[in-house]
C-alpha cells in the first residue's frame, strides 16, 4: 500500500511541479539565479514565512517536510522530500522544496491516531486516502468561526488536541492579538515604549461529540495559567504534549519573537491545571531562542528517541530542529539549540527581503554577490567561475565577519533593532534589515561596505587588509534623524531612513565618492564627496523627486541602484518596484539632473516589501545586467537584453512649463479625509500636527443627539489619510447609551501625548467631560477616563499651553442659557 501511495504521490508531485513551477518560470525573462554547483548544501528555506509541517508524505518510512510559505513570490506548500529512509537520522540532506498547493497563514500539523492532519483556521484540508496528496486548493470548514478572539488577529493558530483526555478531538486556537501595541512611534525620548505589549492567548474548543460526529461548543474558553490567561508575547503557535513524561499534557508556545515558553501541566490528563508559564532554556543555561522571529514551532518525536522535540519555522523561511535532550531541569524539558536543516542547492537565497550588490569582493576578476536581509546580517556569494547556461557557478553564502572591539577576534556581523531600536515597536527586535553598496570609502585602496539598517544609521564596515572593522562614516555633516525617531540628536549616521539604500558611487565624475539616497523627508538627494544632501533630481515638472512622501513605519525601505543603463554617457537610477523601475538620467536642466520615470525593466513581480535591484555583467557581454533580491530571500536575474525593450519617445523626457499659481495665495494643498463616509452624518472635525502627520478627529452617527454618534479619528501618514476608525462610543452598560460631541485635539509638547477631549451625554445640557490619549501620535488612543466633576474640557476650540504647563481651555455650558467660560487643566 505504500509503495501505491509512494508511486502516486511522486507522480502527483511531478506533474504539479510541471504543470505550476516548471512552466511558470518559463514563462519569465527575470529567474531565479541557480548555484550551478551539483552537490552543494545550503540552509533549507522557503520565502518569506515557514509553517512547517513534519510528516511521512510520501510513505517510504521517514520523515519529510511540507513546508508552507503564504507570501510571494513563491506562495505555496512546498515538498521537501528526506532522501535517506532511515527515520533515525536526525539531520538529512533534503531534496530542493516542490510545490504542491497553495498556501496560507496558519497552516499547521495536528497528529490524530498516528495520522497527520492539516488545520488552518477554522478549516481543515483533507487528504486523499489513495493518492496519500492533500488537496491545498480548498478547505472543509469545521467551526462556524475563524475567528473566536474578541479583537482581529495578527496568528489564528488552530490545532486539534484531546484536551480534556475523553477520546474525542478538541481544537486548540492560539490567538495574537494586536490591540494593545499599536503599531509604530510609541516611544517616549528616552525609548521606552508606551503602548502594551503584545498579547498571545490559548482558547480550547470543546468537542461534546465524536470525532465522527462532533459538537464544538460554542464558547470556546480562554485557557488559564496559574490564575490568569496563557498570554505569551503574540504569535503562541501552541503545542499539546507530555513533554515532562508524566502521563499528562503540557503546552509549549512560540511568541512573535524568538523564545518559547513553558506551560506545566500540574494536574491530570483529565482534568488540566497548567501553572505560570516558564521561558525555556536550552542546555547550556542559555535561552532557547531562534536565530529570527515569528517562530512556528511544532511537537513532534521527530529522531523516535521518545521524546517531544520541535520543529521550528523562521520569519526568513528556513526551518530548524530543536531536539529534545530528554532530561529535564526544575521540571522543565532542556532543548538542544536550533540546528538548522539542509538541502540540495538549488537557487541562490539569503534569508528574506535580500538586498543583493554584485561587486568583485576578492578581487579575482569576477562579480560576486554581497548581500543583506531581514535578520541584519551580510551574506557572500562567491563566483566560482563559469557555469551551465552562461551563468556563474556559486558557493553557499557565507556570511561576513568584523572584528570583536578588543581587535582579538571576529564574529558574523549582525544589526538587530533590540527593544528600541525600530520604529515598529520592540515586537521587531531580531529584525536588522541591512541594504548595501560596495566601494572603496576610505580611499586605501580595498573595498568598504557602506550600510544602513532598521536603525536609520549610514553606518561603514571599514576593510582593514581584509579585515572588517565597524566604524563611522566620516566625512558627512551631523544632522538630525526623521522627527519621528525618538533620539533626536544631532549625527554624522542620520542622514536617511530606515531599511533604504545608501549608494556610494561618483556619480558627479570628480573623482571623489558621493552618496546617492534619500533624505530623511524620502526625497532622492546627492551627496557630493558625502557632504550636505541636494535635492537635484527632478521629474519633468521640475519637482524634486520624493520616492517615499510617508512618515514612521512607511517610511524609508526604497531600494535603489545607479547605472548606466542605456549606455549613454549619464548614469541612470533603478529603483524598486515589482522588480526594478528604470529611471532615466535624460538631461540637465536649471541646474538640476532630470529623471523620467521608464517603467518596470521585467515583466514578473517578485516584490512584497520591496525588492531591491543591483546592475551587474554577469554574461560579460558589456552590458547591464539587472538582479533583483525578493521577498523570498531569492536573488532573480534577467540579461539585459532580455529586459523590456522601451521605445525613444517613451525614454524622452518633456519638460513641463511652469504651471500656473494655485487658486488662493498659500495654498500647498487640499483633500478630503475621505471619500466614502462612515457614517451618515459628521460634525464638529479637529485637526492637530503630530511627529507622525496630522490627526483629525470629529463625531458622526446618523444624525447630532443620536445615540450612535461617536468619536472617529483619522490620521495622514505623508501619503494619505488612513481608514477613520471609531475610538469612543457613549456605551455606558447593556441598554443605556449616550452620544458623543465635540472632539479637541491637542499635542503636547515634546514627547508628551496626543489628547483627545470630548463630551458624553444625553444632550449639552447634560454632557460630561472625557479624555483619551495617544503615545503614537494619533495611530491608536487608549487609557479613556472622565475628566474631574465640573471640568467640561475644551469646546470645540484648542486649549492654549501656559507657561506653568497648565493648558488653558475655553469651555462652554448651556444648561442655563449659552456660557463661556475657562479651564485650566
Amino acid at each position: 500500500m505504500y509503495q501505491r501511495i509512494c508511486k502516486h504521490l511522486s507522480f502527483c508531485c511531478l506533474a504539479f511541479a510541471a504543470g505550476n513551477l516548471v512552466a511558470a518560470d518559463s514563462d519569465w525573462k527575470l529567474l531565479p539565479l541557480p548555484y550551478n554547483n551539483p552537490g552543494l548544501e545550503v540552509d533549507l528555506g522557503v520565502g518569506l514565512w515557514a509553517w512547517p509541517m513534519p510528516m511521512d508524505y510520501d510513505g517510504d518510512g521517514d520523515m519529510d517536510l511540507l513546508v508552507a510559505c503564504p507570501d510571494k513570490p513563491t506562495n505555496g506548500v512546498y515538498f521537501f522530500e528526506n532522501p535517506t529512509q532511515d527515520p533515525k537520522i536526525k539531520m538529512p540532506v533534503f531534496k530542493p522544496g516542490v510545490l504542491v498547493g497553495k498556501a496560507g497563514h496558519n497552516m499547521q500539523v495536528s497528529y490524530v491516531d498516528g495520522r497527520p492532519r492539516v488545520l488552518r483556521q477554522g478549516s481543515e484540508y483533507v487528504r486523499d486516502e489513495i493518492t496519500g496528496a492533500f488537496d491545498f486548493d480548498k478547505s472543509t470548514k469545521i467551526y462556524a468561526k475563524s475567528n473566536v478572539h474578541e479583537n482581529n488577529v495578527r496568528g489564528n493558530m488552530w490545532r486539534y488536541v484531546d484536551f480534556d483526555g475523553d477520546g474525542d478531538q478538541d481544537i486548540a486556537v492560539g490567538s495574537g492579538d494586536w490591540t494593545d501595541y499599536g503599531w509604530d512611534h510609541a516611544y517616549d525620548a528616552s525609548g521606552r515604549w508606551r503602548n502594551g505589549p503584545l498579547h498571545g492567548n490559548v482558547y480550547i474548543i470543546n468537542n461534546d461529540g465524536t470525532d465522527a460526529e462532533p459538537k464544538y461548543d460554542a464558547s470556546p474558553v480562554r485557557l488559564q495559567a496559574a490564575g490568569g490567561d496563557v498570554d505569551v508575547y503574540g504569535w503562541p503557535s501552541p503545542n499539546f504534549a507530555d513533554f515532562d513524561g508524566d502521563g499528562d499534557l503540557d503546552l509549549l508556545c512560540g511568541e512573535f519573537l524568538d523564545g518559547f515558553t513553558y506551560f506545566q501541566n500540574i494536574g491530570s490528563r483529565t482534568g488540566p491545571n497548567y501553572a505560570a508559564g516558564l521561558k525555556l532554556a536550552d542546555d547550556r543555561g542559555e535561552p532557547l531562542a531562534m536565530h529570527l522571529q515569528m517562530i512556528t514551532p511544532t511537537a513532534i518525536d521527530w529522531d523516535q528517541d521518545g521524546d517531544f522535540d520541535l520543529i521550528v519555522g523562521d520569519e526568513d523561511g528556513r526551518v530548524a530542529l530543536v531536539e529534545n535532550t530528554g532530561k529535564l531541569r526544575d521540571q522543565q524539558p532542556v532543548f538542544l539549540p536550533p540546528q538548522y536543516f539542509q538541502q540540495q542547492a538549488d537557487t541562490l537565497k539569503f534569508g528574506a527581503l535580500a538586498t543583493p550588490f554584485a561587486y568583485d569582493w576578492d578581487g579575482d576578476g569576477d562579480e560576486d554577490i554581497l548581500c543583506g536581509n531581514t535578520a541584519g546580517n551580510i551574506g557572500y556569494f562567491q563566483n566560482l567561475g563559469p557555469g551551465e547556461g552562461g551563468l556563474p557557478k556559486w558557493a553557499a553564502p557565507s556570511l561576513i565577519n568584523v572584528q570583536s572591539a578588543d581587535g582579538r577576534s571576529s564574529h558574523p556581523f549582525r544589526v538587530m533593532a533590540g527593544p528600541s531600536g525600530s520604529i515598529q515597536g520592540p515586537c521587531e527586535a531580531k529584525w536588522g534589515y541591512t541594504t548595501l553598496s560596495v566601494a572603496d570609502y576610505d580611499k586605501d585602496g580595498d573595498p568598504d561596505i557602506i550600510y544602513n539598517s532598521i536603525l536609520a544609521r549610514v553606518e561603514l564596515l571599514r576593510n582593514d587588509g581584509g579585515v572588517l572593522v565597524q566604524a563611522a562614516l566620516n566625512g558627512t555633516p551631523s544632522e538630525h534623524p526623521p522627527t519621528w525617531y525618538w533620539w533626536q540628536t544631532s549625527d554624522h549616521q542620520a542622514l536617511t531612513q530606515w531599511r533604504t539604500t545608501p549608494l556610494a558611487i561618483d556619480f558627479d565624475a570628480d573623482e571623489k565618492l558621493d552618496l546617492v539616497m534619500l533624505d530623511q523627508q524620502g526625497y532622492l538627494t546627492l551627496r557630493s564627496d558625502g557632504n550636505a544632501a541636494k535635492r537635484l533630481f527632478v521629474d519633468e515638472q521640475g519637482q524634486a523627486i520624493q520616492l517615499n512622501d510617508k512618515s514612521c513605519g512607511g517610511s524609508g525601505r526604497y531600494k535603489i541602484a545607479v547605472v548606466d543603463w542605456d549606455g549613454d554617457g549619464r548614469l541612470d537610477l533603478l529603483v524598486n518596484s515589482e522588480n526594478a523601475t528604470w529611471y532615466r538620467n535624460c538631461q540637465d536642466h536649471d541646474g538640476k539632473i532630470v529623471l523620467k520615470k521608464i517603467g518596470n525593466l521585467a515583466r514578473r513581480n517578485v516584490a512584497g516589501h520591496t525588492s531591491s535591484p543591483s546592475a551587474c555583467d554577469l554574461d560579460h557581454d558589456g552590458k547591464p545586467d539587472l538582479m533583483v533580491g525578493a521577498e523570498n530571500g531569492r536573488i532573480y536575474y534577467i540579461a539585459h537584453d532580455d529586459c523590456v525593450q522601451f521605445s525613444p519617445e517613451a525614454t524622452t523626457a518633456k519638460i513641463a512649463t511652469p504651471s500656473e499659481d494655485s487658486r488662493m495665495p498659500g495654498l500647498v494643498s487640499e483633500e478630503f479625509v475621505f471619500d466614502k463616509p462612515p457614517t451618515k452624518e459628521c460634525h464638529a472635525s479637529t485637526i492637530c500636527q503630530t511627529s507622525r502627520g496630522l490627526v483629525a478627529a470629529w463625531f458622526g452617527g446618523t444624525k447630532e443627539k443620536n445615540k450612535d454618534v461617536v468619536i472617529w479619528t483619522s490620521y495622514h501618514d505623508g501619503s494619505r489619510w488612513s481608514s477613520p476608525q471609531q475610538v469612543a462610543s457613549g456605551v455606558q452598560h447593556d441598554g443605556l447609551r449616550y452620544p458623543c460631541w465635540n472632539p479637541v485635539l491637542f499635542q503636547t509638547p515634546g514627547d508628551g501625548p496626543t489628547l483627545l477631549f470630548f463630551k458624553v451625554g444625553p444632550d449639552p445640557q447634560s454632557w460630561w467631560g472625557e479624555l483619551m490619549v495617544s503615545y503614537d501620535r494619533g495611530r491608536t488612543f487608549r487609557d479613556r477616563r472622565r475628566l474631574p466633576e465640573g471640568i467640561d474640557g475644551p469646546v470645540r476650540c484648542k486649549p492654549v499651553l501656559t507657561d506653568d504647563g497648565q493648558l488653558l481651555c475655553g469651555s462652554s455650558t448651556e444648561y442655563d442659557g449659552w456660557r463661556v467660560h475657562f479651564e485650566k487643566v
